[in-house]
């Protein structure tokens, strides 16, 4: 069993068409964990046949920028989607590329642009946390989502290490060593059983034996069932909260600020220590950054 610390980090989308595509591969891969199968030429053909298929969640990762005349922008100024800035007879939009897909216009990409002050920006940003924590970001449903997918994703593959990775909760992390990557090995797993076994357990675990044990218990059951014929989306079920997992949201800065309210200051309530603990210095980079 692999354990990590939570992480985060921005994800900028680069220039131009070509940064569009790369940047909505990027995203969608992270679904079923096909990385590795990213190539310099494979992020156009990624995104056409989402866009064929008509899969198109995916696409929402892509922003695009247009600068416009207001009559254009009309269809976008109309649009919960998007969001426009109208002056002096043009119009600044942000929007995505589902939004042009679905809608059949796919001809306005002649109208975008790199974003200017007058853009509302979107943000890209990839968490690597726990499922616990993602239920609670994915409560921001303004936002695009994209996130590991159990149902697809099998961990005896080598691919995954042949383990679970579970992702370290603030009150488990403050009794391992500051981020440092663990990995516990079987043995460690045979050891608890045999202190159950005699008894010694109930008296002499302490909160990190314990945590130990109820994951490694859970990793144990999830590669029998495999073992024994169990697809990965029936696995899943004994997998625990603290699976690692990685979750990609992009959003209007003004929906990462109603995320900060809850997430990192709590306006409406104390945050959760492990959602504040990734949204409190993403809040400060924000800032940093001059994004809010």
């Amino acid at each position: 069993m692999n354990i990590l610390s939570p992480t985060y980090e921005i994800w900028n989308q680069e220039a131009g068409l070509d940064g569009l595509y790369k940047q909505i591969e990027r995203c969608g891969r992270v679904c079923y964990k096909s990385e590795g199968n990213r190539t310099e030429s494979s992020a156009k053909p990624f995104v056409e046949r989402m866009i064929k298929s008509d899969h198109t969640a995916m696409l929402e990762h892509g922003t695009v920028y247009m600068t416009m005349n207001s009559k254009q922008a009309e269809k976008y100024i109309l649009n919960k989607f998007s969001k426009c800035v109208c002056e002096n007879k043009q119009a600044f939009v942000t929007t995505n590329l589902r939004v042009l897909a679905e809608n059949k216009w796919m001809d306005d990409l002649t109208y975008m642009t790199e974003p200017s002050a007058k853009h509302e920006k979107r943000v890209t940003v990839h968490f690597t946390t726990q499922i616990s924590i993602t239920r609670e970001f994915n409560r921001h449903r303004a936002n695009s989502m994209a996130e590991q997918s159990t149902r697809y994703c099998n961990y005896t593959k080598d691919k995954f290490g042949r383990e679970i990775t579970v992702n370290t909760p603030h009150w488990i992390g403050q009794l391992l060593p500051d981020n440092t990557d663990t990995v516990v090995e079987t043995t460690d797993f045979k050891q608890l059983c045999s202190q159950i076994a005699s008894g010694e357990a109930s008296e002499k675990w302490t909160l990190l034996d314990n945590w130990l044990f109820a994951n490694l218990a859970c990793e144990f059951a999830y590669m029998n069932l495999i073992r024994l014929g169990c697809k990965p989306q029936d696995a899943r079920a004994i997998l625990p909260l603290d699976t690692n997992t990685e979750l990609i949201h992009t959003a209007f800065v003004s929906d990462w600020k109603h995320f900060f309210n809850l997430r990192a200051i709590g306006t409406t309530g104390v945050p959760h220590p492990d959602a504040q603990k990734l949204a409190k210095p993403l809040y400060e980079e924000f800032t940093k950054l001059g994004l809010i």
